[in-house]
């Protein structure tokens, strides 16, 4: 077994993992492959959030099965913690099945598969990780950090306390470490990560999310910071005074509300209402007036009537997130919300899905063309997949920004740049020769 080949899906925790996993293939020796075809071992790195995940990798596996030869199988993530043994016996192809809080241990799996033997390492209570020391990390500009593990929320459509396991913090100092390892190799940016990051708790200070974020922020020579995903519920005004104070701390905040009407949310099981949710949004406009919001949303959920799905869209109009995530809901096995009664059709919540996204490009595109004429301060991540003429970054919004690669910049620079165009999904803009220095941030109200 001598290359290796990762397959990801889901969302930034589960990249960053994959991050971990290559991390520890190229420890033991194993080069990448240029795609699977050509591997001795194909890690599927799973999520199971979304819409038929079993079978989706069942696919794949049925796919790699008629590579001549085929490779071995290790199946990480999400599904591999759902599904545990179901997936060994599925194929003979699959190798090892390694859940999300067993990655530290991927060593033990290759040892077992060079063995002959097939290894199943699930459950969240070996995983040291010592393997953080060893990340392969994949942009030379953001690199990723994990902070909390798993979640204590059990939301009724949920599977990831399930399969990532209950909150478990990692010690503050340990994270700063990393963080001054990251800048000290060159990164720009850092992006802490966590399922419900904001009820982060250091097991040895006790100290909280805003007191992280702060300590974080004193790290010389780190220019910005972003962090994912906040639980609106423990989004105390504390965490605000450190959005306003910090200037590295990113203008852009992932606020999931999943739903506008009182009713549904009560059944999600979300553990606040509509008006709180609201007056939250309002007192961290007050304290950061150019923050960009973005959210999380499921159209669909069992017994949302007409009257609940229109006070969803109402939500979304008062807000006008800059980017929103639609969802129709999707049972997760096991969860409460997969035995509901009342389950919406498939055709409405297709239909409702729909109105949902009609609704937040008219917004994201009203709130793109405002920023026309404004300044941005882009990072550099690299070329434009489009056009290698053209640079694409992101500002300290968040934003997707493309301008033309000229006067000297290039990946992990910093540069002001003007606005000029507007599309759906990204901003269009000239670099600022000689741009003011960025506005202060204001106090908090």
């Amino acid at each position: 077994m001598r290359s290796y080949f990762i397959e990801t899906w889901g969302c930034q925790m589960n990249h960053h993992d994959s991050e971990r996993l290559e991390g520890q293939l190229l420890r033991h020796g194993l080069e990448p492959a240029r795609d699977a075809d050509r591997a001795d071992l194909v890690l599927l790195n799973t999520c199971s959030v979304r819409d038929r995940p079993v079978r989706k990798i069942a696919s794949r596996i049925g796919e790699l099965a008629r590579c001549t030869p085929p490779p071995m199988v290790g199946v990480c993530g999400c599904v591999a913690e759902q599904e545990g043994q179901a997936l060994l016996d599925r194929s003979p192809l699959v190798r090892f099945v390694l859940g999300p809080g067993q990655i530290g241990r991927l060593g033990e799996a290759l040892r077992a598969v060079a063995r002959g033997d097939r290894a199943l390492l699930v459950g969240f209570d070996a995983d040291s990780g010592s393997d953080r020391r060893e990340v392969s990390r994949r942009s030379p500009t953001r690199g990723m950090i994990t902070v909390i593990e798993g979640c204590d929320e059990f939301c009724t459509f949920c599977i990831v306390p399930y399969t990532r396991g209950r909150e478990r913090s990692r010690p503050m100092g340990e994270v700063l470490d990393e963080v001054n390892g990251l800048v000290a190799g060159g990164m720009r940016e850092v992006e802490l990560l966590g399922q419900t990051i904001n009820s982060y708790r250091c097991p040895t200070t006790g100290a909280d999310f805003a007191a992280l974020l702060d300590a974080v922020a004193e790290v010389a020579g780190l220019d910005r910071i972003r962090y994912v995903t906040s639980h609106p519920r423990h989004f105390d005004d504390r965490l605000i005074e450190v959005l306003a104070r910090r200037p590295a701390v990113s203008r852009y905040l992932h606020l999931p509300v999943q739903a506008g009407s009182n009713c549904v949310l009560r059944r999600m099981h979300r553990r606040y209402t509509r008006e709180e949710f609201l007056a939250l949004v309002s007192r961290i406009r007050s304290a950061v007036p150019d923050i960009n919001l973005s959210t999380d949303v499921i159209v669909g959920f069992p017994g949302e009537t007409d009257e609940d799905f229109v006070a969803t869209l109402d939500l979304i109009e008062r807000v006008r997130f800059g980017q929103v995530f639609g969802f129709a809901f999707s049972p997760r096995p096991g969860t409460p919300a997969a035995r509901y009664p009342d389950q919406v059709p498939e055709a409405v919540r297709k239909e409702r899905l729909q109105r949902l996204f009609e609704l937040t490009d008219r917004i994201t595109l009203e709130l793109n063309r405002s920023l026309v004429g404004t300044l941005s301060r882009v990072l550099i991540d690299g070329g434009s997949r489009r056009d290698p003429n053209v640079w694409q970054g992101r500002g300290e919004d968040n934003r997707v920004v493309n301008f033309p690669g000229n006067g000297g910049a290039g990946i992990g620079d910093v540069v002001e740049v003007r606005i000029v165009r507007a599309a759906a999904h990204s901003l269009i803009g000239e670099v600022e020769t000689s741009a003011p220095p960025r506005l202060p941030v204001l106090p908090p109200a």
